[in-house]
């Protein structure tokens, strides 16, 4: 139970607060148990557009870990839904695709999980943990894909691509992910507004978008590659009336032709940056190259100094202190990239947050005097 106040009197004390609902029934037989029947207890049901509710996420497993990246962006107001659940998929693919590497993501692995089993972590640190151990598998993953093992390729070990020599299928494998990823976001937003009873506003502002994005790109595609005359058409004409729809009612809520018209013509200027967001996704494949490079050149190094005695008690720093490094350094930029993608290009198409977080009427002590 969060308090929101807390007054009394000589013979009479008032708490107001929020409870989780499931809560109430356990909450009911406390009270109960405390005063007898010395009491009066009204609960209601909180306003969904009271933005003054304070919000407990609710989580399965593995999103809860997750709950903290919410946080560092914005609690979901009382009317919004949970975005974790909606990310955390995403955000475990992207994280592994600009890590990738079987012998880094072993590590992680392997220390997440001495961490876990060895160390007394408080209730917070030990959900900080298990998100990285959760990455880890992901990371391992795109490893065995790229055929990454520390930086090295082991011959005769299937891997799907060679991120050297075919780096424009990264690129193009990269663009894709932002297009779906965009285009879930857009449904999302959709499936929002049509909760709320704005349906129009789903057509106007969704599916008009749709329209214009997916059809310019077929269009594109077929286009310069000179496939079938046939789709290109249809998706030229899909392309134009997308982008009249957004002309039309993108200023709708302006006053005057002219106001709306103008307003409209600056909502179809908007796909300029969707086309950004598009290319911002080439990260995908920039950190996972520059983290692979990085590893092989360290054992590159090592090697070129492997040739006499002297060199060969250097390698093991070498490669060790290289391979730590270089693996702290893709962490790092894989953790800000991705929570770059998702809290730029992701939860900008449908999320807007500015709940605070519930908190427990409770004490929390972090240290304990025990007197002999």
């Amino acid at each position: 139970m969060e308090s929101e106040k807390l007054a009394q009197t000589e013979n009479t004390v008032l708490i107001k607060g929020w409870i989780p609902e499931e809560k109430i029934e356990e909450f009911e037989k406390v009270v109960k148990s405390e005063a007898d029947d010395n009491y009066y207890l009204k609960v209601t049901e909180a306003d969904k557009n009271d933005e003054t509710v304070p919000i407990k996420l609710k989580n399965g497993k593995v999103a809860t870990v997750f709950e903290n990246l919410t946080g560092m962006y914005a609690y979901p107001r009382y009317n919004e839904i949970d975005p974790t659940p909606l990310f955390t998929p995403f955000y475990i693919l992207f994280f592994g695709m600009m890590g990738a590497d079987v012998g880094y993501g072993l590590v992680l692995l392997l220390a997440t999980i001495f961490v876990l089993k060895v160390v007394n972590l408080s209730s917070q640190m030990r959900k900080s943990v298990k998100f990285f151990f959760y990455l880890s598998f992901s990371v391992i993953f795109w490893g065995i894909l790229y055929g990454s093992y520390f930086g090295a390729e082991i011959n005769g070990v299937w891997r799907l691509v060679n991120p050297a020599k075919q780096y424009n299928s990264l690129l193009i494998g990269s663009i894709i992910f932002g297009v779906v990823h965009i285009f879930i976001g857009l449904g999302i937003k959709a499936y929002l507004l049509i909760r709320d009873g704005k349906s129009l506003d789903a057509v106007y502002d969704v599916l008009f978008w749709y329209m214009a994005l997916m059809g310019g790109m077929v269009y594109l595609i077929f286009k310069l590659m000179n496939l079938s005359p046939i789709v290109t058409s249809i998706s030229m004409w899909i392309m134009i009336a997308g982008m009249v729809g957004i002309v039309l009612t993108g200023g709708r809520e302006a006053k005057g032709v002219g106001a709306k018209l103008g307003g409209g013509l600056y909502s179809l200027y908007g796909i300029s940056s969707y086309v950004g967001d598009f290319v911002s996704y080439s990260r995908l494949m920039a950190l996972g190259l520059s983290g692979g490079f990085i590893a092989s050149a360290i054992n590159m190094i090592a090697g070129m100094i492997s040739g006499n005695w002297f060199g060969m008690i250097f390698v093991p720093v070498i490669l060790i202190g290289g391979h730590l490094f270089n693996m702290f350094l893709s962490f790092l930029g894989a953790y800000v990239h991705t929570s770059r993608l998702m809290y730029v290009e992701y939860f900008g198409k449908f999320y807007e947050g500015g709940g605070k977080p519930f908190k427990d009427f409770r004490t929390e002590s972090k240290y304990i005097n025990m007197d002999d």
